[in-house]
């Protein structure tokens, strides 16, 4: 019998109470899918919380949390969080009359822009690592080709002794 393919599945949505759960102690970060420990590690980043601190409360390493945090999930969720943050702030600007009513629909909208962008990102990832028999390393490594120097023309160098003339006398 085939496979049964859905033909909808439902977004991915972040549980509300993992970070509490994880301040608690009651969380460890291997427990958890990808998607939401990045999620999760972002939100305590946010928080203001330190990464020492993070690792305590996930039982894991200070290099696994920083591991986390550079995976796109993590980079996305930061940014939405950002862009919630000023969405919040623009909205009681509004109320106070400093800023436009469309500036706090701009940002809403890009709000939801990054929702939608993080949602997509994790079905690729996770398309993407079911169709590979390998794992995905943890993290993605840019490496920028070094800059190319401009070529000068010879340089013009004056000759340590006179040429032509006489021999000095001594």
């Amino acid at each position: 019998m085939a496979d049964v393919v859905p033909l909808h599945q439902p977004r991915w949505e972040p549980d509300e109470h993992l970070t509490e759960a994880a301040i608690a102690g009651r969380l460890r970060l291997g427990d958890l899918p990808r998607p939401e420990r990045a999620w999760l590690i972002a939100q305590l980043t946010h928080a203001g919380h330190t990464t020492d601190t993070i690792a305590d409360w996930l039982r894991c390493s200070r290099r696994t949390v920083q591991n986390v945090r550079c995976e796109p999930v993590a980079v996305l969720t930061m940014l939405l969080l950002a862009a919630q943050r000023a969405t919040d702030q623009a909205e009681h600007r509004a109320r106070a009359a400093q800023v436009t009513p469309a500036s706090v629909v701009d940002l809403a909208r890009e709000v939801e822009r990054l929702k939608t962008t993080r949602a997509t990102l994790i079905d690729q990832l996770a398309e993407m690592r079911r169709r590979c028999d390998t794992p995905c390393p943890p993290q993605i490594v840019i490496i920028h080709p070094p800059r190319r120097r401009t070529r000068r023309g010879p340089e013009v160098t004056l000759p340590l002794f006179e040429t032509g003339g006489t021999p000095c006398d001594i």
